[in-house]
């Protein structure tokens, strides 16, 4: 079974805010303007759990949020961005092709047979996020999350091979102590986790996810 095919049984726990509730760093708006409206609300629960990633933290160092909920609109237009690059890089690939590799970094409000997809940050379950310094700057991972435009695919992935040590290592230990408090990360997003969603379902083989759509309050 693939995590698209577990069942979603909404629980129906409120969105929060990370900029009223405190205790995160966040960014400003990524990708677009769009997204400000948006970014900082993720469920209480993924709150909660990311303030005990925060504790967790090495002295100096600090959780910063890149961004949690995201509308549909958005996530349309970023899927359609991608498969523009993917048709430039693989100008002989069919629709089918540019649509499943466009998948890989973005996922599809519509799967190729027109059937709804549920996006992961669509849910206020999945959270792409960064680690900084005293001075508010993102430490050595190599790329930071707004890069993943600017680098080969593979180059985002939470265990490529080709990384100078420093940088694998904060991989790893943003990976560490996310896990530790019950997130799932998505192994080609060194950035992404999520708590509570289908794919977080599959990975820790949950019977079902908790977090279905939701809109801001």
């Amino acid at each position: 079974m693939s995590h698209l095919q577990v069942p979603i049984e909404e629980c129906g726990e409120p969105l929060v805010d990370v900029r009223r509730e405190g205790g995160l760093a966040y960014g400003p708006p990524p990708e677009t303007p769009e997204t400000e409206p948006d970014y900082c609300w993720v469920r209480r629960t993924v709150y909660e759990k990311l303030l005990a990633v925060q504790r967790s933290l090495p002295a100096g160092l600090a959780l910063r949020l890149y961004e949690g909920l995201r509308s549909a609109e958005v996530q349309a237009r970023l899927f359609e961005e991608e498969k523009a690059r993917v048709i430039l890089a693989h100008p002989h690939f069919t629709p089918r092709q540019v649509h499943l590799e466009a998948s890989l970094l973005i996922s599809p409000p519509r799967h190729f047979d027109g059937t709804p997809n549920i996006p992961p940050h669509s849910t206020g379950a999945a959270v792409d996020v960064e680690i900084v310094d005293a001075n508010g700057g993102v430490i050595e991972f190599g790329m930071e999350a707004k890069d993943w435009v600017r680098v080969d695919a593979e180059f985002c992935e939470t265990r490529y091979e080709d990384l100078f040590d420093e940088a694998r290592s904060n991989r790893l230990m943003l990976c560490e102590l996310m896990e530790a408090q019950g997130f799932a990360n998505y192994a080609r997003e060194w950035w992404h986790y999520s708590y509570g969603d289908r794919y977080w379902a599959w990975v820790k083989g949950e019977a079902k996810a908790i977090y279905g759509p939701v809109k801001r309050p």
